[in-house]
């Protein structure tokens, strides 16, 4: 071996066992991305918990037992270390035992920071917690946290040093390699027994098993490597045969480095000249420091996101010469196809914004099944463009690959610079691939800071947005057609169920879209709050037969309109958005809010009110590109953005961001300042009534103790909104303003039912100077009923794709009413006391929801279940076909 290869020792186990680790490391990471963790435990267990939680062999032998056996040979390990007269150097006993040591702090620190719970506290088996990825850094799932990685395995894994002593022995001792070879089939038996009982329990992922496996091996390796590097006399004929140290470096990471600057040349280069092509946009919206600052950030998101791995991987392959030549050609073919990719997609960008102003998004990839069509209009119209592209890629083709032809006498690294060098790498391009230090990774919405979206999105880069693009829209077809209808007859079934005329639907290419006249004719626009509440189920409301924690809410409900059975569309916060803001209706997939073609023109109150003269504001305590919001917002008629950064420097902040109180501070003040000739509509969308529930000191008294509960949070948050009210009830706004107070969903969605409608119950309240004469409405609704609702009480008339109802319409209160409920993968369907379930790849089947439970109703109701078909089916069409508009 050439100069890494120490004089006095060989390397070549601790680099096989690098070689392995590697291979680890990608076994485990393709476990992560195929999201088994979640299928396997619901196979082992149910909603009632898991069965074999507190089997006897395995609670009190193979976990207690296991764990006690362990503490004692660790205590053996020590008596090792101190006997008198061993074959073995105390000096490597004592490694051993540091090594061990080292192993499993490693695995606790990890552990006692990781915010993941264990499956047996999700709500899937019982619990509270939903699931979270380990990967989703500083998002809380709602359980105890502190599972990841699996301690019990590294009881077993955290031996793995004694293995090392015989297989990767110092320089010049002559051991035993099948001592070596024992100890490791041992430990990781040991390990892999510990971790499948775990699993079996309910208490752990295989994927802790296998991150506990890593970081217990790669702690081993790592640490007895350095031992050896410090061996008596090692380190001197190290000198005499190492070469510069920094240049060694850059040769090594040549292949890696190379396209990596190519890539940032080419992003800049053409961000520059999009740039000053547009930049009367960006000079109309003074934002020069937006698009040079944020594309900075979103080419580290994408350098991130392309070498993170191949990055971390090429120290370790400059372990040995074959592994680094094999691998400086492979990573000269990746950087040469990324960077090509990357020029095209940069090159095709001017002619997707001439022609739909935008970068390229899902579009693109729609029309590349339209060659013929596509091929055509690039000839007659964007030659130009065709043609630049013809000659630049292969010239940056040429260049690039004599710039960066692979060394046929690569260099080479010992194991004590490949570690460190692979963990920096890795650790500092996983920070720019997330593009934040934050809780949430970047996104779009992240640089969506201005009301012109083209300007939003010049700091990105075209690569980026069509992976996202196809990101998004594979989760839009992972949405589950339940059952197959002819157009025809979904569209007469939705537009039938929205009691309207028949003949009011006139627009083929918008099939529900229609004209309606408000009700409630006005003089004077009024102005809209919408205060969407966070996680609030009736079982927290007094006045719905819940726990007494909403005095306030309760005693507002006597002044205005209490809608007494609301039920939420689904059980995220952006499924309330999507109903309450757009009128949508639920899927199985996730809520449009985050979907690519509900970005730009999805029709919401917003898109209605525009042209009736309303300004439009989104209010929110914590960061709006959470969940996408602030693109969906700012790409659908809002005109401005509130969020943690505007809040004031004495604002209480909690990990979901400002306080309740502190949020409707900020409103009111904005409401206050608003001209009394210019209508508003504002959505103030709280956070509070979140885990981990973190208020400010107010003046109530808490529900219980401790203080961090659900009950008590949703008793602050009462108090806030109860502030708030008597606040808005003395300004010169309450006499021509009309507020909403609804939930977005409920705190927990559980319960045996096949879908637990009791947890989709909601209060929904209209309030305000306007609202003369308190009414309850008991007809069954939906929150897709309350914008048609709000916009006729407001004395608006005008077009709308809606297919919710007007509930100030005594007509429409006359009816049996429906509310539609998103449960994961199942879908319900409820009219009076009805519920039609559909499930994927089963029959729909109908039941009785009654004194809150769900019953199978053995009589059938085809005509039920005809209508929750033809609404789930439009709903899939109407995201599709681009209807609600």
């Amino acid at each position: 071996m050439p100069f890494l290869s120490l004089p006095a020792a060989d390397s070549r186990p601790l680099s096989r066992a690098a070689l392995w680790l590697c291979v680890l490391l990608l076994i485990t990471l393709l476990w992560d991305v195929s999201g088994l963790d979640l299928p396997v435990m619901q196979a082992i267990g149910d909603p009632q918990g898991f069965a074999l939680r507190h089997q006897w062999l395995l609670e009190r032998v193979l976990h207690d037992g296991v764990r006690q056996a362990m503490t004692l040979a660790f205590v053996l390990l020590v008596v090792w270390v101190l006997w008198p007269r061993l074959d073995l150097p105390r000096r490597d006993r004592l490694a051993v035992v540091a090594v061990v040591l080292l192993s499993l702090l490693a695995v606790n620190l990890i552990k006692n920071k990781s915010l993941t719970s264990c499956p047996w506290e999700l709500r899937d088996f019982g619990g509270a917690a939903q699931y979270v990825s380990h990967w989703a850094r500083g998002l809380a799932d709602g359980g105890g946290g502190r599972c990841f990685p699996g301690g019990h395995a590294s009881s077993g894994f955290a031996f793995l040093a004694l293995s090392l002593p015989w297989l990767a022995p110092p320089a010049g001792a002559e051991r035993r390699r099948d001592i070596g070879r024992r100890w490791l089939a041992t430990t990781l038996v040991i390990g892999l027994v510990a971790g499948v009982v775990q699993t079996v329990r309910g208490a752990h992922y295989p994927s802790h098993t296998l991150w506990t496996l890593l970081i217990c091996g790669s702690v081993s390796v790592a640490a007895w490597g350095a031992f050896r590097a410090f061996e008596p006399g090692r380190r001197e004929a190290g000198r005499a045969h190492r070469p510069h140290s920094l240049r060694n470096l850059l040769r090594v990471l040549r292949p890696v480095l190379l396209p990596m600057l190519a890539m940032l040349a080419v992003l800049w280069l053409s961000r520059i000249g999009l740039a000053l092509w547009q930049s009367p946009r960006i000079a109309e919206v003074q934002a020069w420091g937006l698009v040079l600052r944020q594309g900075l950030r979103f080419d580290g998101v994408l350098l991130g996101l392309l070498w993170t791995l191949p990055a971390a991987i090429t120290p370790w392959m400059a372990l040995h010469p074959a592994s680094a030549r094999a691998w400086g050609r492979f990573l000269w073919a990746y950087g040469l196809l990324a960077l090509l990719l990357l020029a095209f997609m940069e090159l095709s960008t001017p002619a997707f914004i001439a022609q739909y102003d935008s970068r390229p998004n899902y579009l693109f990839v729609e029309y590349l099944g339209y060659a013929k069509e596509v091929g055509g209009t690039l000839v007659k119209d964007y030659w130009a463009h065709l043609l630049a592209a013809l000659v630049l890629l292969p010239a940056l083709a040429l260049g690039y690959g004599r710039l960066s032809r692979p060394d046929p006498t690569p260099a080479l690294l010992p194991l004590w610079q490949a570690v460190p060098l692979s963990v920096l790498l890795l650790l500092s391009l996983a920070i720019a691939g997330r593009g934040s230090l934050g809780h949430r990774p970047a996104n779009p919405a992240s640089a969506a800071l201005t009301a012109d979206h083209l300007v939003n999105e010049l700091p990105l880069n075209s690569l980026y947005t069509l992976m996202y693009a196809i990101y998004q829209a594979r989760k839009s077809e992972a949405g589950i057609t339940y059952a197959e209808m002819p157009r025809a007859q979904v569209l007469d079934t939705v537009r039938r169920e929205t009691g309207l005329p028949a003949d009011v639907f006139a627009d083929d290419g918008r099939p529900t879209r229609h004209h309606r006249a408000s009700l409630h004719p006005r003089t004077r626009p009024l102005n809209l709050v919408i205060v969407l509440e966070e996680s609030l189920g009736a079982e927290f409301v007094g006045r719905m037969g819940g726990l007494p924690l909403t005095p306030n809410l309760d005693r507002l409900a006597d002044e205005g309109i209490w809608f007494e059975r609301l039920y939420a569309t689904g059980t995220r916060s952006v499924r309330g958005i999507e109903a309450v803001v757009a009128g949508f209706p639920p899927t199985s997939a996730v809520s449009t809010v985050k979907l690519a073609k509900s970005q730009r023109d999805f029709f919401t109150l917003a898109s209605f009110l525009k042209p009736h003269g309303y300004e439009s504001t989104f209010y929110y305590g914590g960061e709006s590109h959470f969940d996408n919001m602030r693109s969906y917002f700012m790409g659908n008629g809002f005109d401005r953005v509130v969020e943690q950064k505007d809040m004031p420097r004495d604002a209480f902040i909690g990990t979901w961001g400002a306080s309740d109180g502190d949020l409707f501070g900020v409103a009111h003040r904005a409401f206050e300042a608003q001209p009394a000739d210019k209508p508003f509509f504002a959505l103030v969308f709280t956070s509070s009534n979140h885990a981990p529930f973190e208020f400010p000191e107010a003046p109530f008294t808490l529900h219980e103790q401790p203080r961090a509960t659900v009950n008590n949070a949703v008793k602050y948050a009462d108090h806030a909104l109860g502030h708030f009210f008597e606040q808005a009830r003395r300004s010169r706004y309450w006499d021509n303003t009309l507020f909403l107070v609804v939930a977005d969903h409920n705190s927990r969605v559980y319960g045996p039912s096949l879908v637990p409608i009791e947890r989709f119950h909601i209060p929904g309240l209209i309030l305000g100077g306007p609202v003369k004469q308190p009414q309850r409405i008991t007809t069954l609704a939906s929150q897709i009923d309350l914008a048609p609702t709000l916009v006729s009480l407001m004395g608006l008339s005008g077009e709308r794709p809606w297919i919710g109802r007007d509930l100030s319409d005594p007509a429409q209160q006359q009816r049996p009413g429906r509310a539609i409920m998103q449960f994961d993968k199942t879908q319900a369907y409820m009219e009076g006391n009805d519920v039609a379930v559909l499930q994927p790849d089963t029959s729909a089947r109908t039941m009785r929801y009654e004194q809150g439970q769900l019953r199978d109703n053995p009589v059938g109701n085809p005509a039920l279940i005809e209508k929750a078909q033809a609404h789930a089916r439009f709903a899939q069409w109407a995201y599709q076909e681009g209807w609600h508009r």
